[in-house]
């Protein structure tokens, strides 16, 4: 059988990938630098970290972060090259535990608040937090943020420790209340400032997301001791870099039960077969047939 010459260069260059494929490179590769508190506080102490005397806690060498250690951008990559970017491949630095780390454990003041609609597994993480902050760190000064950024300047903020948030993740929506809006910067950050927070954890999906790097911003500008840590929450799956956010399985697994139901509903009594979401609810709406 003869092969054209688009045949014959195809399985050139599946031959040179077959050949590649245990050695290749990536070129073109950019570091997205992100700000560090170092850049505008250059003289902070570094602290060992507590997981190495942790008697619960053994971590290899392996386990912690190194400045080498990134991720990239898009993680797919075609070997012939025939896909690449004609612009630089972006990488970021792996988020996780670091040898050394810039705050006492003893006097980290931590504030959790989860903003936005509702998600599964937003109480499991809340719970996560606490106890990793608590029983890994030693940090004895963890608050919940009530019912969204309002709550930073409109209510007392709830102590947590982890008898209290035990069975926090057998329960649905989100223990520490949500909302969408109240959203004043200064008010967010001079609440942040009065109390004395130094850690700051937020949950919330890609508008939330905004409104964090606004407060880190602002915080840069006062030049204060605080880091801000997003925790992307969204059943759309729509927040840039990350793969997958948490619930998002698990809404979709819902939503297809429901649809499955109201499938079958529809058959049963001849409505018509068209299922739409209900918004904010996610509960789906059968059309009947006019």
């Amino acid at each position: 059988m003869a092969l054209s010459s688009n045949d014959a260069e195809a399985g050139h260059q599946h031959q040179e990938v077959a050949e590649n494929e245990n050695q290749f490179t990536i070129s073109n590769i950019k570091l997205q630098r992100l700000i560090h508190l170092t850049d505008y506080l250059p003289d902070l102490q570094i602290h060992p970290n507590p997981l190495d005397h942790n008697p619960f806690f053994h971590p290899v060498s392996e386990f912690y972060i190194t400045p080498s250690d990134v991720v990239l951008r898009h993680i797919l990559h075609h070997l012939s090259g025939a896909f690449s970017s004609p612009g630089p491949r972006l990488e970021y630095h792996r988020a996780g535990p670091r040898k050394q780390i810039y705050f006492d454990p003893s006097r980290v003041r931590a504030a959790i608040v989860t903003c936005g609609g509702l998600c599964p597994g937003m109480n499991t993480v809340i719970r996560e937090l606490v106890v990793a902050l608590w029983e890994h760190y030693g940090v004895r000064e963890i608050f919940g943020i009530r019912a969204g950024y309002r709550g930073f300047y409109s209510s007392e903020p709830v102590p947590l420790n982890p008898k209290m948030v035990h069975g926090w993740h057998r329960k649905g929506g989100t223990v520490l209340e949500t909302s969408r809006g109240g959203f004043d910067l200064h008010k967010i950050v001079n609440a942040i400032q009065d109390r004395g927070f130094n850690q700051v954890y937020i949950i919330g999906g890609d508008g939330t997301m905004r409104g964090m790097v606004e407060i880190f911003n602002e915080i840069k500008h006062r030049k204060l001791y605080v880091v801000v840590a997003g925790i992307p929450k969204t059943v759309d799956n729509d927040v840039g870099v990350i793969d997958r956010s948490f619930g998002f399985q698990t809404a979709v697994e819902m939503a297809q039960q429901a649809i499955s139901a109201a499938h079958t509903e529809s058959q049963m009594r001849n409505y018509e077969r068209k299922v739409s979401c209900n918004g904010n609810e996610g509960l789906p709406k059968v059309s009947k047939n006019q």
